[in-house]
């Protein structure tokens, strides 16, 4: 359609600007010029003669002409002899569309006189327009039907057939190999259709392989399902297991550090007894004997009173371990919520873990600030902090002569932030990307059942409702945080 209306736009308004120009301007300066020959020819006599009543009967003739706005005619001398203006004359004038010819009126050989004509444009315009509105409507009514006809051929020979193609190779697209494309001429869609439908009977063939193929690997992907459902379901128990060893592992060590602990101050009361036992033994021979003096007595009571002392500090201290260990213990065993003291509860892990230190050349130290209450799981906050410490030894420490262990508590608002820090060998970065996957480990075959940290994050996050964030440098040590809510979820 483009093709075909902007050319007959170009070359009709050519056509329209040459034939008004020509109309205009060409047109009306030939007539103007005939009428300025008539005019000269006409007029010599009468301005010979200078006989007016003549020359108006030429010029009455010639001004009939629409597009006449002034005759002028001048004798030798230059007074006028004819001087004819057209009603509005002046506002004919001003619009500029006229144009002026002149000439001088020779008789005998001799210039008699001058004449002036001043004709019009207006009227050749509007023959002009007129022309030009007949040729748009030509051109229009031509364009219509060559469109028509370029359309009806378009749509017979073009649309239909690739609407057809379209609707057929549609029906392919969803399996539908029933469907027999037609052709309406012998032509390159015709060749089209023959080879869809060609490629309609071969996609009929494979999507046939095809369902078979499906059916086969389907069968073996289920069974692999079926395998692989079996192997998850394995290693959730063998992590659970796991799970359940390594609890019983920490009370296993929580035993031996109980043991450990307390072997001190119940040695001392043993040694204090013993002694409170002799003193009063010789004090009870001298007095049955008589033989029993002042110094001796004072001397007795005063060994026993300070034995009493001993042994009573000795048994306070180990009443207040067994109330620290019974504690940790029970939190361990039951995972019951209760409120606590961060501090005192930061205090009862560190009593627990002592007993190992005092087997490496490390040291366990905590750092504490204001203290804050939280109403969260102390056991399990419990098993993460001393599995933490517990890396520490086992991964950064264990190439080093002598490091230590810090646990720095820092209250907040809303949470509490604890820290546990080693100055050990620390972990390169694609060490510690992997550091939360579960049985992911450094340690394999050598005591590491790679659950340590993926428990962490499981326990920190899905019990606890806190965060953990691993910090750590090759050769200057490693930093894990526990953002943990004073409130659990």
């Amino acid at each position: 359609m483009i093709s075909i209306v902007v050319p007959a736009v170009l070359v009709s308004m050519i056509e329209i600007y040459s034939r008004f120009k020509s109309e205009t301007t060409v047109r009306s300066t030939e007539q103007a010029n005939a009428l300025l020959k008539v005019l000269e020819s006409g007029i010599q006599i009468p301005l010979w003669t200078l006989t007016q009543k003549d020359a108006q009967s030429l010029i009455a003739g010639i001004v009939l002409n629409d597009a006449v706005l002034s005759i002028e005619v001048v004798d030798d001398t230059g007074e006028p002899f004819i001087n004819y203006k057209k009603k509005n004359y002046s506002s004919l004038i001003k619009s500029g569309l006229f144009i002026k010819k002149s000439s001088e009126v020779i008789y005998n050989e001799s210039p008699i006189g001058l004449v002036s004509l001043e004709y019009s444009l207006v009227p050749a315009r509007e023959a002009a327009i007129s022309d030009s509105v007949r040729i748009l409507f030509i051109i229009a009514i031509q364009a219509v039907i060559s469109l028509t006809v370029i359309l009806f051929v378009i749509n017979r020979r073009v649309t239909i057939p690739l609407a057809k193609i379209k609707q057929g190779a549609q029906e392919i697209s969803q399996q539908r190999f029933d469907t027999h494309i037609p052709t309406l001429f012998n032509d390159e869609f015709a060749d089209v259709a023959k080879e869809l439908n060609i490629m309609k009977e071969a996609l009929r063939n494979s999507f046939g392989l095809l369902e078979e193929r499906v059916e086969k690997r389907t069968q073996e992907l289920l069974q692999l399902n079926s395998e692989l459902t079996m192997a998850i379901q394995r290693l959730e128990g063998a992590k659970d297991n796991i799970v359940e060893n390594e609890k019983l592992a920490a009370l296993g060590s929580l035993v031996a550090g109980v043991s450990h602990e307390l072997n001190t101050p119940i040695g001392n009361g043993k040694v204090m007894a013993n002694s409170l036992y002799e003193s009063a033994t010789r004090l009870n021979n001298a007095f049955k004997s008589g033989s029993m003096t002042q110094s001796q007595f004072e001397s007795e009571i005063s060994e026993m009173i300070e034995g009493s002392q001993l042994l009573e500090r000795n048994l306070d201290k180990a009443i207040k371990l067994v109330q620290s260990f019974k504690q940790i213990a029970v939190d361990r065993t039951s995972d019951q919520r209760r409120s606590f003291m961060v501090n005192s509860f930061i205090l009862e892990v560190q009593a627990t873990l002592l007993h190992i230190f005092k087997t490496t050349p490390h040291t366990l130290n905590v750092i504490l600030k204001e203290d804050v209450e939280l109403n969260s799981y102390p056991g399990v906050l419990s098993q993460v902090i001393t599995n933490l410490i517990n890396n520490a030894l086992l991964h950064g420490l264990e190439a080093k002569a002598a490091g230590q262990v810090i646990i720095e508590v820092i209250p907040h608002v809303t949470q509490v932030e604890i820290k546990v820090i080693d100055d050990g060998q620390g972990m390169p970065q694609d060490v510690k990307k992997r550091i939360f996957e579960p049985f992911f480990t450094t340690k394999l075959g050598k005591g590491g059942s790679g659950l340590g940290m993926h428990i962490i994050h499981n326990l920190t996050t899905a019990t606890l409702g806190g965060k953990v964030r691993v910090d750590s440098q090759v050769g200057v040590g490693t930093q894990v945080t526990l953002m943990i809510p004073l409130e659990a979820p």
